[in-house]
């Protein structure tokens, strides 16, 4: 009888051991006070690449202030290394709001520096064709980074921030292309 007792008691525990446990989610008072979920790590890996990418157009921009002869490719520069500019300070300050608490990149990537280190190697026209190809590659890297990141975002001001850099980089797309027939046709 002692054995049929302890095999229906062990029944019973384990019976009661999987049922689903009521949690605070079951609760519409905790919904109605829990916050909404954030995807913490699309959002910091967007905000490093992005910060990244902006970094990189800040030293490549610096770097054709001081080498490039061409007024078209100075105003090209001066413009992006502005843009750039503020798109990291609006990042870092928005990225700061939504809760990102990682540290953003202090250098630019590697394969920005490589780009960078051949563009120093470079003089003249050859260097001047060469960073606006650089920036509009960039450019269009930036845009693809945007709308990836667009499509999952789920901070509606970052989202927004994300439209408002995609308006920018297309008018200023508009100022690569526009220099490039320039320094084209200035041969």
């Amino acid at each position: 009888m002692r054995r049929i007792v302890g095999i229906l008691l062990i029944g019973i525990a384990s019976a009661l051991c999987a049922l689903p446990v009521a949690s605070d989610a079951a609760d519409p008072r905790a919904r109605a006070t829990a916050k909404p979920k954030r995807d913490v790590a699309t959002l910091d890996q967007f905000v490093a690449k992005a910060a990244g990418r902006s970094l990189a157009g800040i030293e490549l921009s610096d770097l054709a202030l001081q080498r490039s002869e061409s007024a078209a490719v100075r105003r090209l520069a001066n413009r992006t290394r502005a843009d750039h500019a503020h798109t990291f300070e609006t990042l870092l300050g928005l990225a700061t709001g939504a809760g990102v608490t990682a540290a953003p990149p202090e250098t630019m990537d590697l394969e920005q520096r490589g780009v960078k280190s051949r563009l120093a190697a470079l003089s003249g026209q050859t260097f001047d064709r060469a960073y606006v190809d650089a920036v509009r590659t960039n450019d269009e890297r930036d845009i693809a980074l945007y709308r990836s990141y667009e499509g999952t975002a789920t901070d509606e001001a970052v989202k927004s921030w994300v439209s408002e850099q995609l308006t920018a980089i297309r008018k200023r797309r508009q100022l690569i292309d526009a220099t490039g027939l320039e320094i084209r046709s200035a041969r």
